[in-house]
């Protein structure tokens, strides 16, 4: 029986077309940790995430589960309403709205439960991220990177998420607001949300992140603790030194 507050992923596939991108991947995330998958571009990272939030590549393959519920082939809304909320990559926000409007339709799973509940989460938002509260009523497209990606974790925090799938969430911002956002992020997992994090830069991610998990040819090559000894086995793995 699966631990009730974990999402495991066993024997996950993807495929575009006839050629397989993810083949195999087993990956366990509780509640309360912070997971840093990483490795090379076009290893499979990204299609994983996409995978597990209900995106269907080919025929596919393996199983998805959070708890003893089994999501695998479970819609995009319906995985939303399970816990499971995907951050894609890229400020994926609605730049012509402000940032309240923004942050409402991450409530949209919600949108028939108590308003003042959604009120009181929209709060909670923009207590983690105050400068969302500072700049409500302004078009999100007026923000820099970093203060847009604020907003993509602060509409999928609206959902009442028990675990989030962050791809590439330090891509193109200022140094100090990624610093910001790992904090944001470590205090997440200190209320008990569950993260899987991509990050290009080995050693921020094996730094901040409680377990971690190397991709390399569509497959995790490995996995353990984050420490310094952990960081130098996964930059050999990336960079092909092994």
């Amino acid at each position: 029986m699966t631990a009730p507050e974990s999402l495991v992923v066993t024997g996950l596939q993807a495929s575009y077309g006839r050629v397989r991108i993810v083949e195999d991947v087993n990956l366990r995330l509780d509640r309360g940790e912070m997971v840093a998958l990483v490795g090379r571009n076009g290893v499979g990272k990204t299609t994983s995430l996409l995978s597990i939030a209900g995106l269907r590549y080919g025929p596919g393959g393996g199983t998805v589960r959070v708890g003893d519920v089994d999501i695998t082939r479970a819609t995009p809304h319906a995985i939303v309403a399970a816990g499971v909320v995907l951050v894609p990559e890229g400020h994926r926000v609605f730049k012509e709205l402000t940032v309240s409007d923004n942050l409402k339709l991450g409530a949209y799973s919600r949108r028939r439960r108590n308003r003042a509940e959604i009120a009181a989460d929209m709060d909670r938002v923009t207590e983690l991220f105050p400068i969302l509260g500072q700049f409500a009523l302004r078009q999100v497209g007026s923000l820099s990177g970093g203060q847009q990606q604020m907003v993509a974790v602060g509409q999928a925090l609206m959902s009442r998420p028990r675990f989030l799938l962050l791809d590439e969430p330090m891509s193109g911002i200022a140094p100090t607001l990624v610093d910001e956002l790992y904090d944001r992020l470590r205090q997440l997992v200190r209320e008990g949300i569950g993260i899987v994090v991509v990050d290009q830069s080995i050693e921020r991610a094996l730094d901040r992140s409680d377990r971690f998990s190397v991709m390399d040819n569509g497959r995790i090559a490995l996995t353990g603790t984050s420490n310094r000894s952990a960081c130098e086995a996964a930059n050999a793995i990336v960079l092909g030194v092994r």
